[in-house]
């Protein structure tokens, strides 16, 4: 239920996030040109009426269409969404995100339905022709029906809305916005539910409290300012750099794993925003449009007229009850305090990364780094870890950030938030998990790992060095134990990564690994598996290799769980022994149920070597 809730959540941000610049341009415009705004214009001030009624809710059902869709989607979603925009006095972002996934849908089943049955040169006239048609339709539609009963539902939500506000109830807002945050719905939170009901309200009022429910920045600052205080050792060391990034950067997710490490921090932060919105519903006080990011910047920029310094105040507020409360909350926290400025950095491996990122340094082109949106966090640890690559003198290392469900097919490894494992690993890459993108102990080691794959090439006076003994097949640093559930798809692509970044493989040896499993299940039985590639992968093997992934809960093989997997690859017909030789090691049911179980990666080591 809980990842229904969040993968919604995500869709609805999904559908605004891409286009908060255009709301922001529709803010200012607002702000500035409007009669009582800084620079009052007439002429200007005509296009805030057009771009809150059509642009804005068409950007919203273009995404959207184009989400579900493709680029076909997003353009039946915009030509759908008119329908409801001309049916209707109301701003329809409400239908917008109604109608641009609907559209989307349609398009998709379409082409799914036709696809490999359009005669040759016909094509086009199918794509453009359906496209028109369905378009049509659900504007139709939108316009008749649709429309109408959209501006039912938020009109009831805009009159809950200012009931919420005549009876000064919205600072409960905080009790439902606030611990949804910590679990990384910020983004799903503020722009997929916040931001449309609150243009909605500013179109009417003029001013919004609902864009400042979330991107107020100091219940976060709060919390930092308690840790840089009163905490010690690493606590103590990032807080400052995090007090900036929360405070004019605006990313919240910089404060989440200090909460998430001690959830009664929670309190402070709900209480913070509690009495920043109670001061705000007292002055009467709203941003014309919504403040992204969420820093002191943004909601300066964004405020009225006349009112910048209640805004200012606010986030003062906020920021001095967090601090306050979680001030003990901080001084009694054993890790927070018991931390020695000397202490060792814990290995990768502590931080439920396999050891073999060490070893697989030098096979490591691309690093991403992933959070929510791709576009706060993540930009964040991806600018920072780039600058450290280029002090080390590792130009040659790309990295980059993106949505940790947008996660490139060309990453060699990902790296993103603890809480985001789970997402990430869907990708079926490498995963590193971390709680902090200022200070980690597993960026640490990352960034030795990296160091130690640049080693030079051996001098020529070194030729005649002895031959190095040939690799071991299977090594302790290509066994994987305690994984999460995945798909099958993701499972096996992650065995193929691993082979790959072991340098047994490259890239298409992954894609036969599929393959192979389209023809005929690897699936062996007794919760064994032993994915391996077509034929024609084998001139993607450069030499033998074995790697070994278990899932105590198993993996779903159509219909069976498996919960070993043994991913080989061989030079020549050097697969077929080696398929022989597993099978052979693992027949022993009883041993099989023992490395299924199996938390120690040597006994499985020991076992198969």
């Amino acid at each position: 239920m809980k990842e229904k809730i969040q993968k919604f959540g995500r869709s609805l941000s999904a559908m605004v996030m891409p286009n908060i610049g255009a709301f922001i341009a529709w803010g200012l415009i607002t702000a500035i040109f409007i009669p009582g705004g800084w620079w009052p214009n007439e002429n200007v001030a005509r296009m805030v009426a057009p771009m809150l009624k059509y642009m804005l809710p068409m950007l919203i059902a273009f995404t959207a269409g184009k989400n579900v869709g493709g680029y076909r989607g997003g353009v039946a979603g915009a030509v759908a969404a008119m329908g409801v925009i001309i049916g209707t006095d109301t701003p329809m972002f409400l239908g917008a995100m109604i109608m641009g996934p609907i559209a989307g849908w349609c398009v998709r089943k379409f082409d799914k339905l036709v696809e490999g049955k359009i005669g040759a040169g016909f094509e086009m006239l199918v794509d453009n022709f359906s496209l028109g048609i369905i378009a049509m339709l659900l504007a139709i539609a939108g316009y008749l029906v649709i429309g109408h009963a959209v501006s039912w539902v938020t009109n009831g939500l805009s009159a809950g809305v200012n009931w919420m506000l005549a009876h000064k109830m919205n600072p409960l807002l905080a009790l439902l916005v606030d611990p949804a945050k910590v679990l990384f719905l910020n983004n799903a939170v503020n722009h997929g539910i916040m931001t449309p009901l609150g243009i909605q309200q500013a179109a009417e009022m003029g001013q919004s409290m609902l864009f400042l429910v979330d991107p107020n920045p100091g219940p976060g600052l709060g919390i930092l300012l308690a840790c840089w205080a009163f905490g010690k050792g690493n606590t103590k060391q990032s807080a400052p750099g995090a007090v900036v990034i929360q405070l004019l950067g605006g990313i919240h997710e910089i404060y989440f794993p200090y909460v998430l490490a001690r959830p009664i921090l929670l309190l402070a932060v709900i209480a913070g925003n509690v009495c920043a919105l109670s001061f705000f519903t007292l002055v009467d006080f709203g941003l014309v449009a919504p403040a992204s990011p969420g820093s002191l910047i943004s909601i300066i920029l964004m405020s009225p007229k006349g009112k910048t310094l209640l805004g200012i105040l606010g986030v003062l507020i906020a920021t001095v009850v967090s601090f306050l409360l979680a001030w003990p909350m901080v001084k009694s926290r054993p890790d927070f305090q018991g931390e020695s400025e000397n202490e060792p950095v814990p290995s990768p491996a502590s931080s439920g990364v396999a050891a073999g990122i060490a070893a697989a340094a030098g096979a490591i082109p691309k690093i991403v780094f992933a959070c929510d949106a791709g576009m706060g966090s993540s930009a964040l640890g991806a600018t920072r870890f780039k600058a450290r690559l280029m002090k080390a003198g590792l130009p040659g290392i790309k990295c980059t950030n993106c949505a940790v469900g947008e996660i490139p097919a060309d990453a060699s490894l990902v790296v993103c938030q603890k809480e985001l494992e789970s997402r990430a690993r869907l990708s079926g890459k490498e995963v590193l998990g971390i709680t902090n993108f200022l200070s980690d102990p597993a960026l640490d080691a990352l960034l030795e790992a990296c160091k130690a794959g640049t080693m030079p090439s051996v001098p020529e006076e070194a030729a005649d060095a002895p031959v190095a003994a040939a690799p071991e097949l299977l090594r302790p640093e290509n066994i994987l134990t305690g994984l999460a559930p995945e798909s099958k798809e993701a499972a096996i692509r992650r065995a193929g990564v691993l082979l790959q970044v072991s340098g047994c493989v490259d890239a298409g040896y992954i894609d036969a690994m599929l393959d192979r499993e389209k023809v005929a299940s690897t699936y062996m039985g007794e919760g064994l598996a032993i994915p391996h590639g077509t034929a024609e992968g084998k001139a993607s093997v450069r030499r033998s290799g074995i790697v070994v992934l278990q899932y105590p809960e198993g993996v779903d093989f159509d219909g069976e769980k498996a919960r070993l997997l043994v991913g080989i690859a061989g030079v020549g017909d050097e697969h077929l022994s080696l398929l022989a030789k597993v099978a052979g090691a693992l027949e022993d049911p009883g041993v099989l149920e023992r490395l299924c179980s199996t938390s120690d990666p040597s006994e499985i080591y020991n076992t198969l070597k």
